[in-house]
């Protein structure tokens, strides 16, 4: 899934005068910070050392993984038992199957963090499994 960023513009000052009459009265705004979680914690993936635990999920179903850190910032992915539906998408020449039913996940463009791996793959997955 591609988001897009159209940026942002102001509202209307009738729009901006309704706001302020509502919230006049109430002390200073303070910013709040958004707290930044990685995407891989946030899908309740584990690290211990150099690798990442978990499953890859899709809407259809998940699929047990890791992902290893093989050298600062690149990753080795695995799944295990991907779906059969995977054998007739595209990207089905990117998984290499490593025995006892691994398959190693190959990127043409490594991705810049464990996160985004996670994220391209289980993209993959999905596709894969609503083309049934």
């Amino acid at each position: 899934m591609r988001v897009k960023d159209n940026g942002s513009r102001p509202a209307p000052a009738f729009v901006r005068e309704l706001i302020s009459r509502l919230v006049r009265g109430h002390g200073p705004a303070v910013q709040v910070e958004r707290r930044v979680i990685p995407y891989w914690q946030e899908r309740g993936w584990t690290r211990e050392q150099n690798r990442y635990t978990g499953s890859y999920r899709t809407p259809r179903g998940s699929f047990f993984g890791y992902a290893d850190e093989a050298s600062r910032g690149y990753f080795r992915f695995y799944v295990f038992q991907p779906p059969r539906e995977m054998e007739h998408h595209s990207h089905w020449a990117c998984f290499q199957e490593r025995g006892s039913g691994w398959y190693e996940v190959h990127m043409a463009r490594q991705p810049g963090d464990v996160g985004s791996g996670i994220m391209r793959i289980e993209r993959i997955l999905n596709e894969a499994l609503e083309r049934k």
